[in-house]
């Protein structure tokens, strides 16, 4: 009985033995199932991270292009990949491990035109092809690729501008409503008639009896022309120009930082569109635009605002200035260009210098091409998958 009882036990422990293995081995295989999983899922993570700091690389690509298109060799379109950067990483906590992805390749954005190395237009990019559109034909490719933890992505497509021709009238030097001048009066004359302007003229339709008008004597003709405010800035050029500035960045709600912007220095070949219930105010001796790069502002405003354009001390203005309210000159300010004014325009200048003088060539410069959208070129999104750079 003995010598069975022991056989027995000895087949117990044998089987329990058989059995611990059996559980190790499945414990094994599970481990390295999860193991295996996680791995898998963080790399699959990894993958939709590196692709959309790509994708993201592409939006800040094309907005690049939307505020201005590089359409001469000194207007080069750069994105600042640091910054976008730090933007990326800050806005996305755990988005980049930096033990793993070298820092330098986090995301790189490149636009560039659509040529080869002979300069004729291609489908097919060329990193090395001018960073502008020196084959004028609107489309500009755009390059972003990304490293995060080590997974790269490369996403490239071409991008097609969309643009409003501005046709302001090349003969109005100014209108408005009503003219109140005290003093010397306005005045209103043709700076630069290259070619010269066939008959320009200014039109206003009444002025204060207890003030003067524009003086007379200037080379600009005034005119009882029927032409009306809104037959000059329709409801669907108001719309286009809100398009162009909002695209462009700059569209604004409030007078001071509209004021801040066009004294700035950056506002040179902008659209500015202006929605305040306050008077834009600009003084000082600063100079708005130029010749080469003159500006549009549209100043917008609600009925019953203490609205309109407040320009004083020695300010000179380069553009066309609409104004859907009232207008004020003081000082020896001046605009360079054209002046339409819907209400009344008041001059309070003393100056010895005209206070509007009509530029033929700032309306010529005017009257081109403003991109109000930039589209993806259908059928030419490629993504690709580049080699990693460094090491896991």
């Amino acid at each position: 009985m003995m010598a069975r009882a022991k056989s027995e036990t000895g087949s117990v422990i044998v089987i329990a033995m058989i059995f611990v293995m059996v559980f190790l081995i499945l414990g094994a295989a599970l481990y390295w199932l999860v193991i295996s999983q996680q791995r898998s899922t963080e790399l699959e993570r990894t993958d939709v991270k590196s692709f959309n700091v790509s994708e993201a690389g592409i939006d800040a690509g094309m907005l690049t292009l939307k505020q201005a298109w590089p359409d001469q060799s000194n207007d080069v379109a750069t994105v600042d990949n640091a910054a976008l950067k730090t933007a990326i990483v800050q806005g996305t906590h755990g988005l980049w491990d930096p033990k793993r992805a070298d820092p330098t390749q986090f995301i790189k954005v490149s636009l560039y035109d659509n040529v080869d190395a002979g300069g004729q237009t291609t489908t097919i990019a060329y990193p090395a092809a001018p960073k502008w559109d020196s084959n004028a034909d609107g489309r500009m490719f755009v390059d972003s690729t990304s490293d995060v933890g080590d997974d790269r992505h490369r996403i490239l497509i071409l991008a097609e501008r969309q643009s409003w021709q501005l046709t302001f009238p090349t003969q109005l030097a100014l209108f408005a409503n009503v003219v109140d001048s005290n003093g010397q009066g306005l005045g209103v004359t043709v700076e630069d008639p290259n070619p010269a302007p066939t008959d320009p003229y200014a039109y206003y339709d009444v002025h204060d009896a207890q003030h003067k008008g524009i003086e007379p004597g200037y080379a600009v003709a005034t005119t009882a022309s029927p032409t009306t405010f809104d037959s000059l800035i329709n409801e669907a050029l108001q719309k286009s120009l809100r398009n162009i500035a909002q695209t462009q960045g700059t569209y604004f709600s409030s007078d001071t930082a509209a004021a801040a912007f066009l004294t700035s220095g950056q506002a040179g070949g902008k659209v500015v569109y202006i929605e305040s219930d306050t008077p834009v105010t600009i003084e000082s001796s600063v100079q708005i635009g130029s010749v080469e790069a003159p500006v549009v502002v549209v100043i917008d405003t609600p009925d019953g605002s203490v609205n309109g354009w407040d320009m004083r001390g020695g300010a000179e203005f380069y553009g066309i200035l609409v104004v859907v309210g009232d207008g004020e000159l003081r000082g020896t300010c001046s605009t360079h260009g054209a002046m339409y004014v819907k209400g009344t325009l008041c001059n309070k200048g003393n100056g010895t210098d005209e206070e509007i003088n009509y530029n033929q060539s700032v309306i010529d410069n005017i009257n081109g091409q403003y991109v109000i959208s930039v589209n993806i070129v259908p059928n030419t999104w490629e993504e690709f998958a580049p080699a990693s750079t460094t090491g896991s």
